[in-house]
């Protein structure tokens, strides 16, 4: 089938719902190469923990940006973009299908969208004085800072990016006008955006099991390894499944309430996901945990959309 060059595909949802096998297949149908889009999996010796696939799990297929950064290091939402794209026109060269896979939801919406991420660095005692602000009071309060005066900014960016909602207040501080309301640049992608998601208890259940299989797997070795090497507060570290465990291995929790909190972290953020998935991207919705069988119906969707003109997004559509 040929391809379009400007036509990219999202696989999206929260964590342990599948989404890494519907990308094989979706690669394996459509002659395809999987475009990591989590934020933790570009990371490497974070193989555990980060649910990351494996060389003998790729069936056959190409995987882009993973364990391209060691630990040590920071990473960025700009980074990523620049990183995504380069490995967009390398596939799309072979005439090849980008699919993109994961769960950083904002790392794929700057992608999606071409957010404007770059440009001059604001002035440091702006900068210092917010995060001192945010230090002294919390993100919570930071995030009500912003929606006082951009709600249109605050309802787009979780409490919990403190980097971006800083970032969209020095931008209202420095030229007077709202975050929301900074010119736009045209998106540079088709994009069609599939959404992999199940009932709730099976979702928590899910990613219940998972957690104990990645403890049997060798997390707690793998955190311990890394410590080795990596500072506790660096960007990698703070990864759910391992920042939950640091205190164990300082004495200051045993294993098993660090266990606990990696559950409910990891439930409490597919919650989150999910909730960003659905008010920020426009997305086709399937449960393949449920209904395996809907993999098909999937295929043909995409198959479809890359016979259709060119035009733009397609709108919500949920199954």
């Amino acid at each position: 089938m040929d391809k379009p060059a400007n036509r990219i595909v999202m696989i999206v949802g929260p964590t342990a719902v599948g989404k890494s096998d519907l990308g094989i297949y979706l690669a394996q149908q459509l002659q395809g190469e999987v475009i990591n889009g989590d934020a933790y999996q570009i990371y490497r010796h974070m193989n555990i923990g980060t649910a990351k696939i494996m060389p003998d799990e790729m069936g056959g297929i190409p995987h882009h940006l993973l364990d391209i950064v060691d630990p040590q290091m920071a990473y960025s939402v700009a980074k990523f973009k620049t990183a995504a794209e380069a490995a967009i026109t390398d596939v799309s060269s072979r005439r090849h299908l980008p699919i993109l896979v994961g769960g950083t939801g904002f790392y794929l919406n700057s992608l999606r969208l071409n957010l404007p991420l770059g440009g001059k660095a604001p002035p440091t005692a702006v900068r210092q004085r917010w995060q001192a602000a945010l230090a002294e009071n919390g993100e919570h309060w930071l995030w009500e800072q912003l929606q006082q005066q951009d709600p249109v900014a605050a309802n787009q960016i979780e409490p919990a990016n403190t980097r971006r909602v800083i970032r969209a207040l020095e931008v209202i501080e420095l030229t007077g006008t709202r975050f929301s309301e900074q010119p736009q640049p045209q998106p540079r992608y088709e994009t069609l955006v599939i959404g992999l998601t199940t009932a709730r208890p099976v979702l928590y259940d899910r990613i219940n099991t998972r957690v104990d299989a990645m403890m049997a797997a060798g997390l707690e070795n793998e955190v311990a390894n890394l410590l080795k090497t990596v500072p506790p507060d660096a960007q990698a570290l703070q990864a759910i499944g391992y920042k939950e465990l640091i205190p164990y291995f300082r004495g200051q929790a045993d294993l098993a309430t660090c266990v606990t909190l990696i559950k409910q972290h990891s439930r409490h953020f597919a919650k989150r996901q999910l909730t960003y998935f659905r008010n920020q991207m426009p997305t086709h919705w399937f449960d393949l945990v449920a209904h395996p069988e809907e993999k098909t119906a999937v295929v043909a969707l995409v198959r479809d959309w890359l016979k259709q003109p060119a035009k733009g997004e397609k709108h919500e559509l949920d199954r």
